[in-house]
């Protein structure tokens, strides 16, 4: 080995003695050390993709629920818009009742006020004939 930090040649026997050395490490990390390291990477391989299915599957079920949230949203604004519209409808048939009640009313009055001034003006004209009759009698009976 100081052959090679010396710049010197080695012997086959140390040449040998270094590859047998070399494989016997080589087996012994193989039995301890790389079953356990590859099971390692084998368990973190299977988190990984564990987790990409999990994480594949959250925007799976984000999407669903967007353009659920996006469906119920756009029902809740026909939904409102079909009120809005009852209610004015309903509105408009209430300001068309109140108006032809209104209009009912007032030529219900105007029919009633019409009436007492007809009968004022028979009971006037009557109270004009009982005076001139009054008057007549009473000129007939001063005449006479």
């Amino acid at each position: 080995m100081y052959g090679l930090v010396l710049g010197e040649s080695t012997s086959a026997g140390d040449t040998i003695f270094v590859l047998v050395s070399f494989l016997l490490l080589l087996l012994v990390l193989k039995k301890f050390a790389w079953k356990p390291l590859m099971n390692i990477m084998e368990d973190r391989e299977k988190q990984i993709a564990k987790n990409i299915d999990s994480a594949e599957n959250s925007r799976i079920e984000a999407n669903r629920l967007a353009v659920e949230s996006k469906d119920s949203l756009e029902a809740t604004r026909i939904e409102a818009s079909a009120i809005i519209a009852k209610a004015r409808e309903n509105g408009e048939n209430i300001q068309d009742e109140m108006l032809v009640k209104a209009k009912a009313e007032a030529e219900r009055i105007i029919v009633d006020a019409k009436k007492d001034i007809e009968l004022e003006k028979q009971k006037a004209i009557e109270s004009v004939k009982n005076d001139v009759s009054h008057l007549s009698i009473d000129i007939a009976t001063k005449l006479i």
